[in-house]
């Protein structure tokens, strides 16, 4: 009899950390059969673990998708791929479906953890099984314990997608006054942890701590995510999922909650009203997994798959002469060679490079015309504002002079810890929205500090009308004689607030009712922190359409692009030690941006608050504004206003939608 055999389960380090996790689980529960069962990563030949044995009784384990895209030099070798097994994870219609096939079928067995997927699977000539997760201890922290204190209402654990986006955005009115964190992370791969990717412990800790997870589908395709439903199961998080197939032997409406995408928020919501049927769901699916479904059988399965798999490498097996006849990684790379010598060729051909050059004449031209149109606007805006300001002083008048137009009788005795600010600039039709969110937040130390940047329409009108309206809160509205624009605007601002804290608001966004209290509270639990901000519920013409400010705090992303909203909370002393908002002119529209971009220079940091506690509108004029014509100058700017920041280079890319861009 040989030596008893061993599991080597393959992970890589460049791939999802999710991918590594569902290995470590599936090692855990071959063990638990008594099998000697280890995890690698980023080879076949682990000589540096010491806890596996490697030798003619090892039989690999890997996701091919994962490993063979991620560690492309790092192939096994024939000898190695004839004792390997398969693990796919993906749905057929993918790039991904389709890589896991192709390199599948150079393994010794497969096995696909969607039932879905196997047909796919063997109509491409790949002869895969069905391994079933199930329950495991590995992910269990929980233990059936229903007294264990469940502070978070709604979980949301996906990465980033249109789809997944604009309907979490719908969800807004729905669970903002719920406890809610909501994990999107970046769809690129997640080899680590990140503020909004939790792994293992962590992530168990933070579904023990959850009422409910929310499941939606990156696309339209109605794969059940097995794994992350099984995790959530494990630890008393009762899944609200969009409809999805293959989900036997899980019962809707028994074990889990299913719906439709429109409807997860309210099904949720549903279910957090009645807490004997959330506390039946949550144990009996508990303990179906346990009892039904566990990952057992799988484990075995698989243990008698790896004997067989050893006992036929020594022999050719069809399955085996595929790995041998196939191409290897650097003969595929022989292969491509003709390819990039024809795409030499092309490119030297004298029509395609005259072509390029003037491709390149054409960029060049656009963008200079670009760059002179925005500073004859900019110049022209100037210009306005000078002649204004030289037409009162002929008067006699303070062109500088900030006049204040209303107060309400609230306003001299309140105590002020908030100050809202917002600036007005013809937005009369909007400015009372704005305000009526803010008086829905009844935060009990607040005022409202407005300015009207000369607007040319009835905004002071509105709000002066407003404050008849709501004597009760505490507002002032200040006047400019000439328009100074969204950064003088709001240093003012800063400067009149008498709050520990300013918020900033433009007139045509609004705020949910629980924003200003959890965006203080996120302040005083972190003291270290500068400003505090949400995600924002993107809306066009009444209809949610995604997410804005999604993102944690990562200076690094600043690097490419403006990530985080105007609409934050910012303790006002620190704001005005560093400088207020730029008032250069030739960062018109994207003072938000330099603010950002300051507070990281100087080792300052934002708190990230992952609920949705504010709506951003787009309107049909904010796409087509000044600022948008040419970033060119802008981007230079920032390059050389924050060097430490950029390391010396100017911001790849800019959020199109910057908030504080005078729309």
């Amino acid at each position: 009899m040989g030596a008893a055999i061993t599991l080597c389960f393959v992970g890589a380090s460049g791939s999802n950390y999710f991918m590594n996790e569902l290995l470590a689980a599936i090692a855990h529960a071959v063990r638990a059969e008594g099998v000697e069962a280890g995890m690698v990563m980023d080879g076949f030949s682990p000589a540096h673990d010491a806890t596996v044995r490697v030798d003619d009784s090892t039989v690999y384990v890997v996701i091919p998708h994962e490993y063979f895209l991620t560690a492309p030099d790092r192939h096994p070798t024939r000898a190695q791929l004839a004792r390997t097994i398969s693990l796919c994870v993906e749905q057929p219609g993918t790039t991904w479906f389709e890589v896991s096939c192709r390199h599948a079928a150079r393994t010794a067995a497969v096995m696909d953890i969607q039932r879905s997927s196997l047909a796919a699977m063997r109509r491409r000539g790949v002869a895969a099984e069905h391994f079933r997760l199930g329950y495991t201890d590995y992910w269990d922290r929980w233990g059936g314990d229903d007294d264990v204190a469940r502070p978070v209402d709604v979980v949301y654990m996906g990465s980033a997608a249109e789809r997944r986006d604009r309907f979490l955005a719908s969800y807004a009115d729905t669970l903002s006054t719920r406890a809610v964190r909501l994990l999107i992370p970046p769809l690129a791969p997640k080899t680590h942890r990140r503020p909004d990717y939790l792994i293992t412990e962590e992530k168990w800790r933070c579904l023990r701590t959850a009422k409910t997870i929310l499941n939606l589908h990156r696309q339209k395709r109605a794969y059940f995510e097995w794994a992350r439903v099984l995790e959530s199961i494990a630890n008393g998080c009762v899944v609200v999922s969009e409809h999805s197939t293959d989900a036997s032997p899980l019962v809707a409406g028994e074990h889990y909650i299913s719906g439709s995408a429109d409807n997860l928020a309210l099904l949720a919501s549903g279910l957090l009203e009645d807490p004997e049927r959330l506390r039946a769901i949550r144990l009996g699916a508990y303990e179906f997994v346990r009892s039904e479904l566990s990952m057992r059988p799988s484990a075995q399965r698989l243990i008698a798959l790896a004997e067989q798999v050893r006992r036929t490498a020594a022999r050719p097996s069809r399955q085996l002469l595929r790995a041998v006849t196939a191409p290897s990684a650097h003969a595929q790379g022989r292969a491509a060679a003709p390819l990039s010598r024809l795409e030499g060729r092309v490119r030297r051909d004298p029509r395609v490079l005259a072509a390029l050059r003037r491709y390149d004449r054409a960029e060049k031209l656009a963008t200079k015309l670009l760059g002179a149109t925005k500073r004859l606007a900019l110049a022209d805006l100037e210009t306005k504002r000078a002649l204004s300001s030289q037409q009162l002083v002929a008067w006699g008048e303070d062109p500088d002079e900030v006049r204040t137009l209303a107060r309400t009788p609230a306003y001299r005795r309140a105590s002020v810890r908030v100050s809202v600010i917002t600036p007005v600039y013809n937005h009369g039709a909007e400015v009372s929205r704005a305000l009526r969110s803010v008086v829905a937040a009844n935060y009990p130390e607040l005022e409202v500090v407005l300015l009207d940047d000369a607007s040319s329409d009835d905004s002071a009108g509105s709000v002066k009308r407003f404050f008849d309206e709501h004597p009760f809160l505490p507002g002032v509205l200040l006047a400019h004689r000439v328009n100074r624009g969204p950064a003088a605007t709001r240093n003012v601002l800063v400067r009149q607030a008498r709050g520990e804290f300013v918020f900033a608001l433009d007139a045509d966004n609004e705020i949910y009712a629980p924003a200003l209290d959890r965006l203080v509270r996120a302040l005083d639990q972190d003291p270290g922190a500068s400003f505090a901000y949400s995600m924002l519920q993107e809306v066009h013409d009444g209809v949610p359409t995604g997410l804005l400010s999604a993102l944690p705090w990562e200076p690094e992303l600043l690097q490419e692009e403006n990530y985080i909203d105007t609409m934050a909370l910012m303790r006002r002393r620190e704001l005005i030690e560093l400088g207020g908002y730029e008032e250069d002119l030739r960062l018109h529209g994207w003072e938000d941006y330099d603010l950002w971009c300051r507070y990281a220079e100087r080792g300052r940091r934002g708190a990230f608050v992952p609920q949705i506690l504010g709506r951003y509108h787009l309107s049909a004029y904010s796409t087509l504004t000044l600022t948008n014509i040419d970033d060119a100058e802008m981007r230079w700017l920032l390059g050389r206003r924050y060097p430490r920041l950029m390391d010396g280079r100017p911001p790849k890319r800019l959020f199109a939608a910057s908030a504080s861009a005078e729309r």
